[in-house]
C-alpha cells in the first residue's frame, strides 16, 4: 500500500511540476504578446484618432473635392434644370440692365444733359434689350450645351477647384502619423490600419488562448494537490505558491482593461452625395497595474505619487510578501509561533489585503466608464438628426484582469490550505 501511495505522490508531483512549468512559460509568452498587442492598439488608436479624420481639413478637402469634381463632370443641361437656369439667367441679365441704366443716367446728367441722353438713346435702347432678355438667355443656354463649351467650362472649373484644393490643408502636425507609417512600412493610412488590425486580431487570439491555458493549468495544480484530505508535503506547498505567483505576475504585467470611445461611421449629404468618416477614435487607454503605477509616479505631483505608491504597495508588494511568507511557513510551520509578521501575512492578511478591493474597483470603473461612454455616444446620435452616426463603446476587460482576479481567489484558498494542511 505504501508503494502505491509513493507512486501516486510522485505522479501528482510530476504532473503538477509539468503544469507549473507550462504556466510559467505561457505567462512569459503572454507578457510578451500582451505588450505587442498593447503597442499595436495604441498605434491603431493614433492612426484612427479623430484629429486625423473628422477634425482634419485634409480629409474634408479630399472628400469634398471628389464630390465637386464628380458634379463638374456630370454637368449637363436637362429639361428640368434648363428651365431653372433660364430663369436665373434672366434675373442676372435684368439686373445688369438695371445697373446699366443707373450708369447711363449718371453719365448723361449735368451740362448738356438733354443732348447726352438723346445721343445715348440713339446708341443704346435699354427697353429693347430688356425685351430681348429671354431670347438672349436661351442663346446662352444653347451655347452652354455644346460639347466644346461644356468641356471648356469643366476644364476651367476643375483647374479652379484644383487651385482651391492646393491652398486648403490642415495646420495640425502629422509627425506621429508619419513615424507610424515608417515604423510599419506602410504606403498610406489605410494600409497601416489594415496591417494593425491583422496584428491585433492574431495576437488577441494568442493571448486569449494563453490566458485560458494558464488558468486551467493553475486550477489543475490546485485540484491535484488538494483533492486528498491528507497534509501537504514540502514539495506540494511550493507548487501551489509558485502557481499563484505566476497568476500574480501575469495579472500585474498585462493590461487589465481597454477604455475606448469611437465614432464608427458618420454620414451626411452634401449636394446629393454622401460624406463619410469611419473609425474615428475619441479616447483610448490600455493599461496594466505596472503601467498605472509608472504613469502616476511620472506625473510628478505629490497626490499622484501617493496614489501610485498605494497601488504599488497593495497590488504588488503586499501580495509578493504574502507569497514569500507562505513559502517560509510551508518550510517550517513552527516559525509562525515566533514571527508575528509571517503569521499576519499567511493567516490574517486576507481581510487586510487590498488586492481584491482593487479588482472590484477596476470592475466598477469598467462598468462606470462603459455606462458613461455609452450614454454620451447615444446622446450624440440623438442630437444629430440630419446626420447618420454609428458609435461604438469599445471598453472591455482583458486577460490581466482575469489573471489578477484568479490570483486573489487562489491566495485566499492558499492561506486556508496552508493553515490547515501543512504538516
Amino acid at each position: 500500500m505504501g508503494n502505491w501511495e509513493n507512486i501516486g505522490t510522485v505522479f501528482k508531483n510530476t504532473v503538477s511540476t509539468g503544469l507549473l512549468i507550462a504556466s510559467v512559460v505561457l505567462t512569459i509568452q503572454l507578457i510578451s504578446l500582451a505588450r505587442q498587442n498593447q503597442e499595436a492598439k495604441i498605434d491603431l488608436a493614433e492612426v484612427n484618432h479623430i484629429k486625423y479624420g473628422l477634425l482634419n481639413a485634409d480629409e474634408w478637402r479630399e472628400q469634398v473635392t471628389l464630390i465637386i469634381s464628380k458634379k463638374i463632370i456630370e454637368f449637363d443641361l436637362t429639361p428640368e434644370n434648363r428651365e431653372e437656369l433660364h430663369k436665373s439667367l434672366e434675373i442676372i441679365m435684368y439686373g445688369l440692365l438695371n445697373d446699366l441704366e443707373v450708369v447711363v443716367e449718371e453719365r448723361t446728367s449735368g451740362e448738356f444733359a438733354a443732348m447726352k441722353k438723346w445721343i445715348a438713346g440713339m446708341i443704346l435702347d435699354v427697353d429693347q434689350l430688356r425685351d430681348s432678355v429671354p431670347s438672349y438667355a436661351s442663346q446662352v443656354l444653347d451655347e452652354l450645351n455644346k460639347p466644346d463649351t461644356k468641356r471648356g467650362i469643366q476644364t476651367y472649373l476643375s483647374d479652379k477647384l484644383g487651385d482651391l484644393s492646393d491652398i486648403t490643408y490642415s495646420m495640425d502636425s502629422t509627425g506621429i502619423m508619419d513615424d507610424l507609417l515608417i515604423k510599419y512600412e506602410c504606403p498610406g493610412k489605410r494600409e497601416c490600419k489594415e496591417l494593425l488590425h491583422t496584428i491585433i486580431d492574431e495576437t488577441t487570439k494568442a493571448i486569449n488562448l494563453r490566458v485560458i491555458l494558464i488558468l486551467l493549468s493553475v486550477l489543475l495544480i490546485f485540484l491535484i494537490n488538494t483533492l486528498s484530505n491528507g497534509p501537504l508535503n514540502r514539495y506540494q506547498s511550493p507548487l501551489l505558491i509558485l502557481s499563484s505567483f505566476s497568476l500574480l505576475v501575469g495579472g500585474i504585467s498585462t493590461p487589465m482593461i481597454d477604455l475606448e470611445a469611437r465614432i464608427d461611421r458618420l454620414v451626411f449629404q452634401l449636394i446629393g452625395e454622401e460624406v463619410v468618416f469611419r473609425d474615428n477614435i475619441i479616447f483610448f487607454q490600455s493599461k496594466s497595474i505596472t503601467d498605472i503605477v509608472e504613469l502616476l509616479v511620472r506625473e510628478g505631483s505629490l497626490d499622484m505619487i501617493f496614489v501610485g505608491v498605494l497601488i504599488f504597495t497593495f497590488s504588488i508588494v503586499f501580495p509578493l510578501t504574502k507569497l514569500i511568507s507562505s513559502y517560509i511557513y510551508s518550510r517550517n510551520r513552527q516559525v509562525i509561533d515566533n514571527n508575528r509578521m509571517i503569521r499576519f501575512f499567511v493567516i490574517k492578511s486576507g481581510k487586510w489585503s487590498m488586492a481584491d478591493v482593487m479588482v472590484v474597483a477596476i470592475f466598477m470603473a469598467y462598468i462606470g466608464f462603459d455606462g458613461i461612454v455609452g450614454s454620451q455616444l447615444a446622446s450624440l446620435r440623438e442630437s444629430a438628426e440630419t446626420v447618420e452616426i454609428f458609435t461604438t463603446n469599445g471598453t472591455e476587460l482583458l486577460g490581466g484582469f482575469y489573471l489578477f482576479l484568479s490570483f486573489c481567489l487562489s491566495s485566499l484558498v492558499l492561506s486556508e490550505i496552508l493553515n490547515k494542511r501543512v504538516d
